[in-house]
């Protein structure tokens, strides 16, 4: 545990009341209270972790995680020009002459086709096997059946899809019966790659298309690093009765942290400590660290301090530090590594729109950066007040908006008063709107940057 200051076993006096926060080496630097940045305390916690080791797995499960190679192509992707629907091969010059209006007819002629040819039963046995037999050419006036994915006759430079064309009863002309252009269904050689073209950079987050692109080029396997395994470790305390917190239903917290870091790749499971039992729940929470890649406890952390029993059971396990940051809501974070891998671990609040905060800000950057996941930041967005909202001077505020778009621009709008934590808020939100600790008020119309929270604004629109 060399990046601390402090050893392993040294337990860290963080009591509910008067939480002082522990020094960390090289910790960034604070303000005249005592405050870290948030920006500062985010680059604090990403620099303390290195992306997880990639290894080689198909494609198929590679979705969503992040390329550690470049792509390139072995060959030509098609080698050579080839339709992409089943119908009739024409050279589009014989049309030059004929009236917009009119319905040109085309001489049917053989065409491409599939088979097996000779008398090898291996390849008769196998329908997986085809030889081609050469294609015609393209005469004038004539059409020419064609295949998908086959290579075109000579002289064929568009393709009628079946569509398009109404053919005779005897199969021997068809006659043209929607407007075509020059090109249409060919896929022109070295369309989708070429040999030794970069197909997708290292880097490149694995969504649909990517995949397909890959495949396409005849990737089966890739490199890439694994999903983030999350232990989402639900705080408790068995010794005294649970809040009542208006009626509401425990558990909030952890639904929301499971939903956003799946949103993120991660893969996730609920873990259950009781303070009440620090024995119990260290040898549970060391049982977990066999599987996991990062830990997110819920709990047990509010802006009066962090409960002592909490830290000290992870202090046993590694080392923790608790410290301040000028932002709101959330004022204590805490943060460190446990176990023998230096497992990281991110201390969350229970409260949901602290949480909410909290995870987008500090937890969401290190889950991303395991993951070699760039940017391991949110991207932030450009939005225009669509009110007037106070700020503070000396602390980044991060405030759950509505936004709503104006012609080419997006409003953002407070959803409730800022002294309120509610669900409802929380769902409600499109986004997040950063107010900068420059400001001490922001009017209708100023240009804000915002995080974007998982699909909502589709949704919203």
């Amino acid at each position: 545990m060399g990046l601390f200051s402090k050893p392993a076993d040294e337990k860290t006096d963080i009591g509910l009341a008067d939480a002082e926060p522990a020094i960390l080496d090289g910790a960034p630097p604070t303000d005249d209270q005592g405050r870290r940045s948030l920006d500062d305390h985010c680059a604090y916690l990403l620099s303390m972790i290195e992306p997880m080791a990639p290894f080689g797995m198909s494609l198929i499960d590679a979705w969503g995680l992040t390329l550690c190679e470049d792509l390139k192509a072995y060959e030509d992707v098609p080698p050579v020009a080839v339709a992409e629907v089943d119908g009739y091969g024409i050279y589009f010059a014989d049309m030059a002459t004929i009236a917009p209006s009119a319905h040109p007819v085309f001489g049917l002629i053989g065409g491409a086709r599939r088979a097996v040819d000779g008398d090898d039963t291996s390849q008769k046995d196998n329908p997986t096997t085809f030889q081609r037999t050469p294609p015609p050419t393209a005469v004038v006036g004539q059409a020419i059946r064609v295949l998908a994915g086959e290579e075109l006759p000579d002289g064929v430079d568009t393709v009628l899809s079946a569509a398009q064309v109404v053919p005779d009863s005897l199969g021997r002309y068809i006659t043209l019966v929607s407007r075509v252009f020059e090109g249409d269904w060919i896929r022109p050689a070295k369309t989708e790659a070429s040999d030794g073209e970069l197909v997708l950079a290292a880097g490149t987050e694995l969504d649909d298309r990517h995949s397909a692109l890959a495949a396409a080029a005849g990737f089966d396997r890739v490199m890439a690093r694994p999903r983030t395994r999350v232990a989402a470790v639900q705080v408790v305390d068995s010794s005294v009765e649970p809040p009542f917190d208006g009626g509401r239903a425990g558990g909030v917290g952890l639904h929301l942290v499971n939903g956003a870091a799946q949103l993120d790749g991660a893969t996730v499971w609920r873990v259950e400590v009781d303070l009440a039992s620090p024995e119990t729940s260290r040898e549970r929470l060391n049982d977990e660290l066999i599987r996991a890649d990062m830990v997110l406890t819920i709990g047990g952390m509010t802006d009066e301090g962090a409960d002592p029993r909490l830290v000290d059971l992870l202090n046993k396990m590694g080392a923790v530090n608790v410290a301040e940051v000028a932002m709101k809501p959330g004022r204590l974070h805490g943060f460190g590594l446990i176990g023998d891998e230096n497992i990281p671990v991110v201390m969350l609040p229970s409260d949901p729109m602290t949480l909410l905060v909290a995870y987008h800000a500090f937890a969401r950057p290190v889950l991303r950066k395991l993951m070699g996941a760039e940017p391991f930041e949110h991207e932030p967005m450009l939005c225009f007040a669509e009110r007037d909202m106070d700020a503070e001077l000396g602390v980044t505020q991060l405030v759950p908006c509505r936004l709503r778009q104006d012609g080419n621009r997006y409003l953002a709008s407070e959803i409730t008063r800022r002294n309120h934590s509610w669900v409802t808020t929380v769902v409600a939100a499109d986004a997040l709107v950063v107010l900068q600790p420059n400001r001490q008020r922001v009017f209708a119309g100023e240009a804000l940057a915002c995080w974007m929270l998982g699909d909502q604004l589709a949704a919203s629109q």
